[in-house]
Formats: C-alpha cells, sequence, structure tokens
C-alpha cells in the first residue's frame, strides 16, 4: 500500500468513541473549535462513506428515485450502528432527516449543545455528492442535549444560514421554519 492513498478499511469502535474525543478536543480546544474540527473530520470522512454507499444506490446515485435513495441511506447507517434514520421534507428546498437513536449523541447526557459535529459533516459530503453540489447540513436538535431525538436540517448554504440565524435568536424549529 502506498503511502500517498487514504486508506478504506475499516476498525469498529464503540459509538461512545465519538463522544469521548468529542469532549476530550472541548476540553483542550474549547467547544466552538471542537464543532469545527469534528465538522471537518466528519466531512472528509464522508468521501469514503459514500463510497461505500454507492453500490447500494445502482450506477447514477443522484438519479435514485427518491424513498429508495432514503431507504438505503437509512439502511446502511443502521447496518453499521449509527442509527435509523427518517427523513422528511420540512419547508421548501429543506428536509430534515430524524434519529431516535442516533449512535454519535450520547442519551444520557445534559450538553448544552448538540453534539453530533462529525455526522453534519459526513452527512454534508455524502448528500452534497448526491445532489452534485454544496449541501449544508444543520443539527438542529440532539438527544445529548436532552432533545427526545437527533434532527440535521439540510438544504443550501444560504437556506441553512438563515435557519441557524432564527434559531439562535431562540426561535423553535417550527418557527423559524414558519419565519422563512
Amino acid at each position: 500500500m502506498s503511502g500517498s492513498q487514504p486508506s478504506t478499511r475499516e476498525i469498529s469502535l464503540p459509538a461512545t468513541a465519538l463522544t469521548h474525543l468529542r469532549r476530550a478536543f472541548e476540553k483542550e480546544a474549547g467547544p466552538l473549535e471542537t464543532v469545527h474540527a469534528c465538522h471537518d473530520a466528519g466531512f472528509a470522512t464522508g468521501a469514503q462513506v459514500f463510497e461505500q454507499l454507492a453500490p447500494h444506490l445502482g450506477s447514477d446515485a443522484s438519479g435514485s428515485p427518491e424513498a429508495t435513495f432514503w431507504g438505503e441511506l437509512s439502511r446502511f447507517f443502521a447496518s453499521r450502528g449509527w442509527g435509523d434514520l427518517t427523513h422528511q421534507r420540512i419547508h421548501p428546498g429543506l428536509s430534515v432527516l430524524r434519529s431516535t437513536n442516533w449512535g454519535e449523541s450520547d442519551g444520557s447526557s445534559e450538553d448544552a449543545q448538540p453534539g453530533c459535529a462529525f455526522t453534519s459533516g459526513v452527512l454534508a459530503h455524502v448528500l452534497g455528492r448526491v445532489a452534485d453540489g454544496p449541501i449544508a447540513v444543520l443539527e438542529a436538535a440532539c438527544r445529548s442535549r436532552g432533545d427526545p431525538e437527533c434532527s440535521f436540517v439540510f438544504g443550501s448554504e444560504g437556506a441553512i444560514h438563515d435557519l441557524y440565524g432564527l434559531l439562535l435568536d431562540g426561535d423553535t424549529l417550527e418557527t423559524a421554519l414558519g419565519r422563512m
């Protein structure tokens, strides 16, 4: 194996490894830096995740019928221990993936912020490859901060930026969507 080729081998770790890494990074670098680092690492990892997912989608992943794609995406992540995902369109140009058992989250935690930045990065890469263009992902709810589910809202960078601003102003997701 050449040193210039990225490794495609896989290892198995307990899901809590991501939680422990995030907490260690927060302690050393701070919360915002940790979110950025985890998201960037997830986005880079998303390239290999997409390569593993693509054979399940047929020869043209972007041409997969919508219901087939979301079903395959959920099966793919569930079969690898990440958890179950459901898809829903929530606004023109925005959709959400939800999970009540997402592996990166820690349901026993009481974190102040969502804890699945690595996943957000992975999803941004995978969904961007399928869409053949940039897709932004925002974790709007997380079991790590006591929410009943993890919710990954995705769409164009502009729409996600606008939604994030409304959420920062204190709006709930439903209220923010109504204001958009």
